[in-house]
């Protein structure tokens, strides 16, 4: 990305944040996140294996990192592990983290789509998670 776009993105996402809160930039982000997701069609897959794998094949078309996924059938989640999110300096919650909320629209259209999905279901994160380097932790449940 050149510097002049970069620079545009960084001070973009600072006015947005201090006119409209973080909450109403996560509702826009999750809905961005929906519609690239729309755009970006993933399959149906019959297991979370290749589903893993299908969703790789189209992050990594966009350039947005890569997805490991597990399930944790005694809390009933998915738990999304995301590493090479793009980052817009240090804005976010957590630091560097502007584009989870966009990221977490992607998943639950992509996920909710998905054959046999349950309902009432969402993309969940803890902004203050310790991170494991550049891995970005979110889970896929009922809220």
């Amino acid at each position: 990305m050149s510097a002049d776009l970069t620079l545009f993105l960084r001070e973009f996402a600072r006015s947005f944040d201090e006119q409209a809160g973080a909450q109403a930039r996560d509702r826009f982000l999750r809905a961005v996140g929906a519609r690239m997701a729309e755009r970006l069609t993933l399959p149906p897959c019959a297991t979370i294996e290749a589903m893993e794998h299908e969703m790789n094949a189209l992050l990594a078309l966009i350039g947005w990192g890569q997805v490991s996924l597990s399930l944790d059938r005694g809390r009933h989640v998915l738990q999304i592990r995301h590493a090479g999110l793009p980052t817009l300096g240090g804005l976010g919650a957590p630091a560097g983290y502007w584009l989870a909320a966009c990221l977490a629209g992607v998943y639950e259209t992509w996920i909710g789509w998905q054959p046999d999905a349950a309902g009432g279901c969402a993309i969940t994160w803890r902004p203050d998670q310790p991170r494991e380097g550049n891995v970005f932790i979110m889970e896929y449940g009922s809220v």
